[in-house]
């Protein structure tokens, strides 16, 4: 069966407007145009993107820049007062909407491309998306697993030990998520956004235990053999962390590398100069010299970035902490 084209959706915010760039120009020289059907990025931070900004961002997308729209959060749903983690994830599936492609896949602004986009990345021989599980028995994100597969009234004890992973690029069916959405909102009575931030939901737990709470299994649905993009967390940003996530790229078959922005915001000057040798080699700058300038730029912009967005997240987290106190049996 033949691959059909997808639409990539990005939910970003000040911090991360720089590693967009970087994710953009990556489009440019490894997404076949065949593959992007559109692309949508989703402007969650406070003011918006400056005109400048969003010129430059158009530009580094290339050949793919007519398929590209920037859209704000209000373009998209009205997201109850929640963090900007909780209100990305509602942006991520509310968005369906606003696509026409009948497949996406949602990538982070820490994802950029380091090789060619083969579609069988994406798509099993005979049709399916494709994803990636993990075991969530001693796994950080158990807690929200259970809480996910609770509220829709499925065993979750069937699923610690495989269950879709949360990581992007995750590839989603869009008549799924509508039809999700729609089932969610009709059950609560009230609309999926609020319900999503008061029940603290976590977006692609809900899509996939969703379609098994539906009566199918994961495998139905999904190939869930996809290799995982090679990533450097915050604890990562040392030259161990950069050399080992770089030398699992040089031998993944994953077209995919992520460096999150905190890991970006605390990297080692030495640990820096590697991931620049890695860009450089994957020809996402012509030279040493243009991939440091961008590094030095994108560390200073999201350490100035994370100490605004901290202060601008304080009152929210003040709001839920006291909900959550609320909502604890007396």
């Amino acid at each position: 069966m033949a691959a059909q084209p997808l639409a990539f959706v990005t939910v970003v915010f000040e911090s991360e407007f720089a590693l967009l760039e970087l994710q953009a120009r990556s489009m440019a020289r490894f997404l076949p145009s065949e593959l992007a059907a559109e692309i949508v990025v989703i402007d969650n931070s406070a003011r918006g993107m400056s005109r400048g900004r969003r010129d430059s961002l158009l530009d580094e997308y290339g050949p793919l820049r007519d398929r590209v729209r920037i859209l704000r959060p209000r373009d998209i749903v009205r997201v109850p007062l929640a963090t900007g983690w909780r209100s990305q994830q509602v942006l991520k599936l509310c968005v369906v909407d606003r696509l026409r492609a009948e497949h996406y896949v949602v990538l982070d602004a820490k994802n950029h491309f380091v090789a060619t986009v083969a579609e069988t990345y994406f798509w099993s021989p005979e049709g399916r998306l494709r994803g990636t599980s993990y075991g969530y028995r001693t796994h950080p994100l158990q807690e929200s697993l259970v809480r996910v597969l609770d509220y829709l009234g499925v065993d979750s004890a069937v699923f610690l030990d495989r269950f879709t992973a949360t990581v992007t690029p995750f590839a989603l069916y869009s008549g799924e998520v509508r039809r999700m959405i729609a089932d969610v909102t009709a059950k609560a009575g009230r609309p999926f956004a609020r319900e999503f931030v008061t029940r603290r939901l976590t977006e692609f737990f809900l899509y996939s235990g969703w379609i098994v709470a539906s009566g199918r299994s994961l495998d139905e649905v999904y190939d869930l053999t996809q290799a995982p993009a090679p990533a450097v967390w915050p604890k990562d940003a040392n030259p161990a962390g950069i050399a080992r996530a770089i030398e699992k790229s040089d031998v993944s078959p994953s077209p995919v590398f992520s460096i999150h922005r905190r890991a970006i915001a605390s990297l080692a000057p030495d640990a820096g100069s590697a991931l620049v040798e890695f860009w450089t080699g994957r020809g996402l700058f012509p030279d040493s010299q243009a991939a440091r300038a961008f590094l030095d730029r994108v560390t200073r912009e999201v350490r100035r970035a994370e100490r605004w967005s901290g202060a601008r997240n304080l009152p929210i987290r003040a709001i839920s902490a006291a909900r959550s106190v609320a909502r604890r049996p007396r």
